[in-house]
């Protein structure tokens, strides 16, 4: 019985790095979803589509600055 006692630790210790691991493995795939809908999201624009926008949105706001 003392011989086993060290290996139950063992065990144990196993049985909670598994645990960890799946945890690890659960975050993981739910960074890398978001990471995927991030990516999704700007690589729905082009270069010369974000320049456009970033054109657009500067005039908008010089037009807003002389307004005031």
């Amino acid at each position: 019985m003392s011989q086993l006692r060290p290996l139950l630790s063992v065990v144990e210790q196993y049985r909670l790095d598994l645990q960890t691991l799946a945890t690890l493995r659960l975050e993981l795939l739910n960074l890398s979803i978001i990471l995927t809908a991030i990516q999704e999201e700007i690589g729905a624009y082009d270069y010369e589509e974000l320049q456009q926008r970033v054109l657009l949105l500067e005039t908008r706001l010089h037009s807003c600055m002389n307004k005031l």
